[in-house]
C-alpha cells in the first residue's frame, strides 16, 4: 500500500482528516500498518471500533487472512474477545492495550507466521521473567504514549533577523516568518533601532560602529546557510519537551533491558543512549534550560524572581530604622549655628541634615549591602545598586524605580544570551537524533505489546503448546483462563482427543456428558482457549500440550430453549458449514435444546457422521443425550463423562472435573434437588424431599 487511498473505507474527507492528525500522509498510512489503533482511534469521528476493524482489513489484505477466516462462528469470535480482554490488563500502555487487537489465530496456512509469533512471544516471556513485577519499570511503560508531532508552535517575541537583502529576507521570512521576525532594513541606524527592541538580534551586515553593551547583535556573513538549531533552536527542543515523558521512559526501559542483557533496538548503541539522555536532562517540559544546567542562569534567574521583593523589604527595613534613628537624635546647636540661623545665611532644615547625615548614609550603605548580599549580585549588577538612593537625604526613603527596571532588564538579557548558546548546542544535539527517536518511542511502546502477552502467560503459567501434523488436541493440567481471571485458583484438568500421545484411541470426535455444574461448559470453553491461543502463536493454560493446526474453529454455545421453527432452520443452516473438507475443530454446548430430545439426537448423530468422514476435522459435543445420539449413529464416536460424587459438608458437589473416558456420567439431577432440601425448611424443604424420593 502506497496512500492512504490504498486503504479501505478511507475516502478524500477521511484521508484529509488522518493526514491533519498525523501530519503527513506517509505517517498516517505508516499508523494504520502499523497497527495503532490507539492513535487511530484520536481522530475526530474515528473511534476504536472503527480503528480496529480499519487495522484488521488493512493487515487482512497484506496478509491474506482476516480474523474470521479461522474463527467461523460468532461464539468464537466472542471466546476471542474475551481471551483479549484477559491480555489487554497486563498492558501498561494504552497503545498496547489496542495494538494487541493485531493478534489475530491464523489457519494452517500460516504455520511460519504462527511459529514465528511464538518464538517472539518466548522472548517476551524471559522479560517478564525478570520485569513482570517490577514496579519501577511497570511504571516506567505506563508513562510512554505515541509521540505528537503536530502541535502549535509559538512565536519566538524576543528574537530577530534583520538584513539589507530583499531576496534573503523573501527566503527567510518564507521559511521562518512564523518562528521570529524577519525584517528588512535600510541602513545602519535603522537596524540598530530595531535592534534594540529585541533581547537577541542576527544580522548579515556587518556594522563597524560602535553600540552599546546591552545589545545582543549577532553577525553572521550568509544568513541562509544557517540551519533550524542556529536561528530557532526552541523548534526542535519543544518536539523533545512535548514529548519528554515519553521519551525519557523509553530510554530508561532500553536500558534497563540491555542492562539484564536483552537485546533491544540495536539501531543505537549505549553511547548514543547516554549522550541523548545527558541531552534530555538540560531541558525541562516546557523547553526552556533545565535549572541546575547552568550556575549562572540559575544565579540570574533566581535575582530576577525575587529583586522586587528584595529591594521592596530592605526599603521598608531601611525607613524603619531611619525612624527609630530620628526618634532618638537630640540636636545641639553651637553659638555660630545659632547665629547663622538668626542672621539667616542658614536654615534650620539644613543644620538638620548636617546632624543626621552620616546615620543617613549608613542606613543607605547598609541596604545597599544587604540588597546586593541578598541577591549575591556581582560587581557589574552592584553599579546599579548604587544608583537605587538619591543622593540628596529624602524621608521617607525612596528609591529610583528606573535603576531597578534596568537591573532587571539587564539581567534578562543575560539571562537570554546564555540561554540561546544552550539551547542552540541542545538543539544541535537533539537534531542529529530526531529521525530515529520516534522509531525508537515505537519499539518500546511495541515491546510493551509483547511484555504484555509475557506478564500474560507468567501470571497463569501458560506454556507453549507443540504444534502437530493431523487432527488432536492434548493437555495437562490445564486450566479455564476465564475461571482463573475471575475467581483465582482453579482444579486443573487433563484431556485429549485425536492423534496425540496421551490419546491411545485416536478417537477425533467425542461426546461430553455428565453432571449439571460439573464443569462441561467450563471444559468446552478451555478447548477453545487452547485451539485459539495456539493458533495465534501464544501459549495456551497448560503444563503441556499438543495442538493440531487446522483451518477453523466452530463454537456453537448452548441456546437459550426450545427454538421455533424458522429459528430452528437457521440454527441447522449454520451448522450445514461443517460439512466441507477443510480442517476444523467443532466445540458444541447441548445443540438437543433446538427441538425435542428424540429428534435434537438423531441431529446430532447426522452431524458427527458427517464430520468422521472428514480425516482432518475433530468434534466435542457435550450433551445430556449420549445414549440417543450413540443409538443413531454409526461413526466411531467416544463417550467421555464427567461425574458428581456427592455433596460436601458446605453443600457443594464434589465433581472429578477430569472426564473420564469411554464413561456415560449421568447428569445426576438427584444431588441437586438434595443439595436444594437441605439448605431449605418447612414446606419448601418437604417439596423439595418429595422430589428426591422419586429419584430414590
Amino acid at each position: 500500500m502506497e496512500s492512504l487511498q490504498d486503504v479501505p473505507r478511507i475516502g478524500d474527507k477521511t484521508a484529509q482528516r488522518f493526514i491533519g492528525h498525523f501530519g503527513s500522509e506517509e505517517a498516517a498510512l505508516n499508523a494504520i500498518l502499523n497497527g495503532d489503533i490507539a492513535s487511530i482511534s484520536e481522530i475526530e469521528g474515528i473511534g476504536q471500533k472503527f480503528a480496529i476493524s480499519l487495522v484488521h482489513e488493512t493487515r487482512g489484505i497484506i496478509d491474506g487472512v482476516t480474523l474470521t477466516d479461522f474463527l467461523k462462528t460468532n461464539e468464537a469470535v466472542n471466546i476471542y474477545q474475551r481471551l483479549l480482554d484477559v491480555i489487554k490488563q497486563f498492558a501498561n500502555t494504552g497503545y498496547a492495550r489496542d495494538k494487541l487487537h493485531i493478534y489475530i489465530p491464523y489457519p494452517s496456512s500460516k504455520i511460519n507466521l504462527i511459529k514465528q509469533i511464538q518464538d517472539t512471544v518466548n522472548y517476551y516471556r524471559k522479560t517478564a521473567d525478570v520485569f513482570g513485577k517490577d514496579d519501577k519499570f511497570l511504571k516506567m511503560l505506563s508513562h510512554i504514549k505515541p509521540l505528537k508531532s503536530n502541535y502549535p508552535s509559538g512565536k519566538i517575541r524576543d528574537r530577530t533577523i534583520l538584513t539589507t537583502d530583499e531576496n534573503v529576507y523573501a527566503n527567510l521570512k518564507k521559511k521562518y516568518g512564523s518562528f521570529v521576525d524577519i525584517q528588512i532594513v535600510t541602513d545602519s541606524s535603522e537596524m540598530l533601532d530595531i535592534a534594540r527592541g529585541y533581547s537577541h538580534a542576527i544580522t548579515d551586515d556587518y556594522l563597524d560602529v560602535d553600540y552599546s553593551e546591552d545589545m545582543e547583535l549577532e553577525y553572521v556573513t550568509d544568513l541562509e546557510k544557517l540551519q533550524d538549531w542556529q536561528i530557532i533552536p526552541e523548534k526542535e527542543i519543544a518536539f523533545y519537551a512535548k514529548n519528554l515523558p515519553a521519551i525519557d521512559n523509553s530510554l530508561d526501559v532500553i536500558q534497563c533491558l540491555r542492562s539484564n542483557d536483552f537485546n533491544f533496538f540495536e539501531q543505537m548503541d549505549n553511547k548514543d543512549l547516554e549522550i541523548l539522555k545527558e541531552t534530555l536532562e538540560l531541558i525541562d517540559e516546557k523547553g526552556d534550560v533545565a535549572t541546575g544546567t547552568d550556575p549562572e542562569i540559575d544565579r540570574l534567574s533566581k535575582i530576577h524572581e525575587r529583586i522586587y521583593e528584595t529591594v521592596s523589604k530592605t526599603v521598608e527595613y531601611a525607613n524603619a530604622k531611619l525612624d527609630k534613628c530620628l526618634e532618638e537624635s537630640k540636636m545641639t546647636l553651637s553659638g555660630q549655628d545659632m547665629l547663622r540661623v538668626m542672621n539667616g545665611s542658614m536654615e534650620i532644615q539644613d543644620l538638620m541634615r548636617k546632624e543626621i547625615y552620616q546615620s543617613y548614609q549608613s542606613i543607605l550603605e547598609e541596604a545597599k549591602d544587604s540588597i546586593t548580599n541578598e541577591l549575591k549580585l556581582e560587581k557589574q549588577e552592584k553599579l546599579f545598586v548604587d544608583s537605587l538612593f538619591p543622593d540628596e537625604i529624602s524621608y521617607p526613603i525612596e528609591i529610583d524605580d528606573s535603576q531597578v527596571n534596568a537591573l532587571k532588564q539587564d539581567i534578562v538579557r543575560r539571562i537570554q544570551k546564555k540561554k540561546v548558546d544552550h539551547k542552540r548546542q541542545i538543539s544541535k544535539t537533539l537534531h542529529e537524533y530526531h529521525d530515529i527517536i520516534r522509531e525508537l518511542v515505537y519499539s518500546v511502546l511495541d515491546f510493551d505489546v509483547g511484555f504484555a502477552i509475557g506478564r500474560f502467560a507468567r501470571e497463569y503459567n501458560l506454556e507453549m503448546p507443540q504444534l502437530i501434523d493431523g487432527a488432536g488436541i492434548g493437555f495437562v493440567k490445564g486450566s479455564n483462563l476465564f475461571l482463573q481471571s475471575k475467581y483465582g485458583d482453579v482444579t486443573p484438568i487433563d484431556y485429549s482427543l485425536g492423534k496425540t500421545s496421551q490419546n491411545s484411541d485416536n478417537n477425533r470426535h467425542v461426546l461430553l456428558s455428565g453432571v449439571n455444574s460439573g464443569g462441561k461448559t467450563s471444559m468446552l470453553e478451555l478447548l477453545a482457549q487452547c485451539v485459539i491461543l495456539a493458533h495465534m502463536g501464544f501459549p495456551v493454560p497448560a503444563n503441556a500440550s499438543e495442538i493440531g493446526i487446522t483451518d477453523g474453529l466452530y463454537y456453537f454455545a448452548k441456546s437459550k430453549g426450545t427454538l421455533d421453527a424458522g429459528a430452528f432452520e437457521s440454527s441447522l443452516t449454520d451448522f450445514s458449514v461443517v460439512a466441507d473438507n477443510s480442517s476444523k475443530v467443532v466445540l458444541v454446548d447441548e445443540l438437543e435444546s433446538i427441538t425435542e430430545p428424540g429428534a435434537s439426537a438423531k441431529i446430532i448423530a447426522g452431524i458427527l457422521e458427517t464430520l468422521s468422514e472428514n480425516e482432518k476435522s475433530m468434534s466435542v459435543f457435550v450433551s445430556h443425550l449420549s445414549e440417543l445420539i450413540m443409538e443413531n449413529t454409526q461413526c466411531d464416536v467416544r463417550v467421555d463423562g464427567i461425574e458428581a460424587e456427592g455433596l460436601d459438608s458446605e453443600l457443594n458437589l464434589i465433581v472429578d472435573r477430569t472426564p473420564r473416558q469411554n464413561y456415560i456420567a449421568k447428569s445426576t439431577p438427584e444431588l441437586i434437588v438434595e443439595r436444594l432440601a437441605r439448605k431449605a425448611s418447612g414446606d419448601e424443604q418437604a417439596f423439595y424431599k418429595r422430589l428426591k424420593y422419586k429419584f430414590d
